[in-house]
């Protein structure tokens, strides 16, 4: 079976749709030269008032179609508000746009053709579960969620780039060589034909880097970004019907194989758990051991990029085997998670904590992932808590809502020293300032908060201890642990409080 066959179809009706934009680009340039001729003595002269208002017209367009974004918006705004402008940055400028409305045509239908793409993977990954199981336990069959495609469209490819970011350097790297060869000719007193050789080679040159279709071998960086994120897909809707699943490293047998793919072929890999395996390295010319967590695009996930190729490997689900009873269990992206052994309504307890995890941004939880934040749920506990020696997140069963989130907003406190910040130290002198000590009787434990006139959602916000002498010491060290813990609660779960904790909230994110 060729496990590329859906995808090569898509890369063909993709070059079609490249090819015949890419004359309409060409075409768009072409005007561009005859509409603004310029000879070379004059191209680094000041524009005069005609050409300027052109070009602000222009702008004017792009930003009605919403195109003024990214490095390309600041250009074209700092052209639009200067009164002295060089014909040399309006030529390069109009280049510059005719890319950029190049691929705002192509949008909607590249995302559609990658998401379609993505989907089919997807869903062959729920196939593969579903046919190891009995047709009265087999399950439905759904869609990629949206979340999951934009989150695989914003994973770095096998050579490290996200596609949008990939998008904005190419086109600027392409219109650049454009206006670069516009130059020479002028310098050389050519007339600037876009179906001259050079133009043509360098035109075609681009369109092969980004998708290049010969036959039956596809190359490019759509491509290569397609085949990652379809293996990932799969993944994912293998991961959705089997939360212990393993796959097995695929890779095609002919002359074109690697040696890091040929050492990659056959072996097994625990979707969310962690993989030791040998793989032959390019780099040091030999098998190396490696660990990593579940599949990892470049690593023992296809495609391998260690020296680079166009690789057409690809995973396959492995039906489940009887394996040993385990108290670790794993949150998707990695955070881990320990269980009790005795611990009553893991399940239910576990399906809280995924759904307030997938509340959080993904630069949060790559912060919680790169600081090894562990999930501990342990009924021998007296309290929830964190511990930010062991960076453990503590919780007890039956949990509340926003209890998981709460001690998120711990673990982000301690890891990102938000005592420090300016905004937090603020508003802890903004609680404190003409507050008086109070017990409060509200939670199962009575405590000693602070009773003020500050807009705090909980009064748990404002808690100092659990008898008055560690209160007062509490007070007079302005030690306020609940204040960023309680605000990331409310944050998530719609209580009233301060315009100045929820935007530290959103610092404290930010700087995940």
């Amino acid at each position: 079976m060729n496990n590329w066959q859906y995808h090569d179809a898509k890369m063909h009706e993709l070059k079609k749709v490249y090819n015949r934009i890419s004359k309409q680009t060409q075409n768009e340039l072409q005007n561009i030269f005859d509409s603004y001729k310029i000879d070379f003595e004059y191209l680094y002269n000041i524009a005069d008032n005609k050409t300027l208002n052109r070009i602000k017209t222009k702008i004017e367009e792009w930003k009605d179609k919403g195109l003024l974004t990214g490095y390309f918006g600041m250009l074209a705004n700092n052209i639009y508000k200067r009164t002295r402008v060089k014909n040399s940055e309006i030529l390069e400028l109009l280049i510059y746009g005719a890319y950029i409305e190049e691929q705002n045509k192509l949008e909607e239908t590249e995302l559609n053709i990658f998401k379609n793409v993505a989907n089919y993977y997807y869903q062959q990954g729920q196939i593969e579960v579903n046919n190891t199981l009995p047709k009265k336990k087999r399950k439905l069959i759904s869609v990629i969620p949206d979340a999951i495609f934009l989150a695989l469209l914003d994973t770095p490819n096998a050579k490290g780039y996200v596609w949008n970011e990939y998008l904005e350097s190419i086109i600027k790297y392409n219109a650049d060589q454009i206006y670069r060869q516009a130059t020479i000719d002028l310098q050389q007193q050519k007339e600037l034909d876009i179906t001259n050789d050079i133009y043509q080679n360098l035109i075609k040159r681009q369109n092969n880097s980004r998708l290049n279709v010969n036959r039956d071998t596809i190359s490019g960086d759509v491509d290569l970004t397609l085949i990652g994120i379809n293996n990932q897909a799969k993944l994912e809707g293998i991961y959705s019907f089997d939360d212990k699943a393993e796959v097995e490293f695929i890779s095609i047998e002919d002359e074109k194989r690697t040696e890091m793919c040929k050492s990659l072929h056959g072996q097994r890999f625990k979707v969310h758990d962690w993989n030791e395996f040998k793989r032959y390295s390019k780099t040091n010319d030999s098998l190396v051991k490696y660990r990593c967590y579940g599949l990892i695009v470049g690593l023992n996930c296809p495609p391998i990029n260690d020296g680079f190729h166009w690789c057409r490997s690809y995973i396959a689900y492995l039906p489940p085997v009887e394996k040993e009873e385990k108290t670790e269990y794993n949150i998707p992206n990695y955070l881990r998670t320990k269980i009790a052994k005795n611990y009553k309504n893991v399940l239910d307890d576990l399906k809280v904590i995924q759904k307030e995890y997938d509340m959080l941004p993904q630069n949060v939880k790559d912060r919680l992932e790169k600081e090894n934040v562990t999930i501990v749920l342990n009924d021998n506990s007296k309290t929830s808590g964190y511990n930010p020696k062991t960076k453990e997140i503590i919780l007890l069963p039956d949990l509340e809502e926003g209890e998981f989130i709460h001690e998120i907003g711990h673990a982000l406190y301690y890891n990102l020293k938000v005592s420090k910040y300016n905004s937090y130290q603020n508003i802890i002198n903004n609680i404190i300032n003409g507050s008086i000590i109070k017990e409060y009787t509200e939670r199962v434990r009575p405590y000693y908060g602070l009773e003020t006139k500050y807009n705090v959602a909980s009064n748990y916000q404002t808690f100092l201890g659990y008898d008055k002498l560690t209160a007062q010491l509490k007070f007079a060290n302005k030690e306020l642990i609940e204040v960023m813990s309680e605000a990331y609660r409310e944050y998530y779960f719609g209580k009233n409080q301060s315009k100045e904790l929820n935007d530290l909230v959103e610092e404290v994110e930010d700087n995940a």
